[in-house]
């Protein structure tokens, strides 16, 4: 089938992020005299969104909900500051953007990280033109695993599901293609196993960024 459009996420699949995440949950969780977590930890982490990856980081520490809303929004307001201090895109990302451009497809950016976030790592790491649509979490539609915000970025579009490459990292990223009724593509580059991701029922993978021009090919 000759695809129109392709979705990506951002950690894990466009960039890599960790480093940036776990400086900033530190800095909220060192606020609040909680402990602080390691690289493996942020690993768990990412996926869900800053108020559920803080809700993890903080390992049943705070029981309160309105207090972990509360770190979840300092969160965001300290990652907003500086998102890409160490972030980076992973290596042939940019040719592999080109090359789809050149092939006259539209791209998108999927994301359960806070909207303005995902804009602000985007548009610092890949300028503003590259990708046609740039969507993170936004408040009153559910995250991923949930397939709404990638069915509107479809609409948006004007395609079916069935016109589109899911591209992502992880098994959060598998049930949203499937959800949606969308074609994925795991890349084995990212944070999760190709184990975590194949339990969920993703069966096609790519283990470099020109794998993926192969595909379309």
């Amino acid at each position: 089938m000759k695809y129109k459009a392709i979705i990506f996420d951002l950690d894990g699949t466009l960039a890599n992020t960790i480093i940036d995440i776990r400086i900033h949950i530190n800095t909220v969780l060192k606020r609040h005299s909680f402990p602080e977590v390691s690289l493996d930890d942020t690993y768990a982490i990412i996926g869900g969104g800053l108020r559920d990856g803080m809700k993890i980081a903080l390992k049943g520490a705070e029981k309160n909900e309105k207090n972990i809303d509360l770190y979840g929004e300092e969160l965001a307001e300290e990652y907003f500051k500086n998102p890409v201090v160490d972030t980076h895109p992973y290596e042939g990302i940019d040719i592999m953007l080109e090359k789809i451009k050149e092939k006259n497809l539209k791209i998108a950016v999927f994301s359960n990280k806070t909207h303005s976030i995902t804009e602000k790592v985007i548009y610092t790491l890949f300028g503003k033109e590259m990708f046609d649509i740039v969507r993170g979490s936004m408040e009153g539609v559910p995250k991923k695993p949930d397939p709404t915000g990638a069915l509107l970025i479809a609409e948006k579009f004007g395609f079916s599901p069935e016109e589109i490459l899911y591209i992502g990292d992880s098994d959060v990223d598998c049930l949203t293609a499937i959800n949606g009724g969308f074609k994925f593509i795991a890349v084995l580059w990212g944070y999760r196993t190709k184990e975590e991701i194949a339990n969920e029922g993703a069966d096609l993978f790519i283990s470099k960024p020109s794998e993926l021009i192969d595909f379309l090919e």
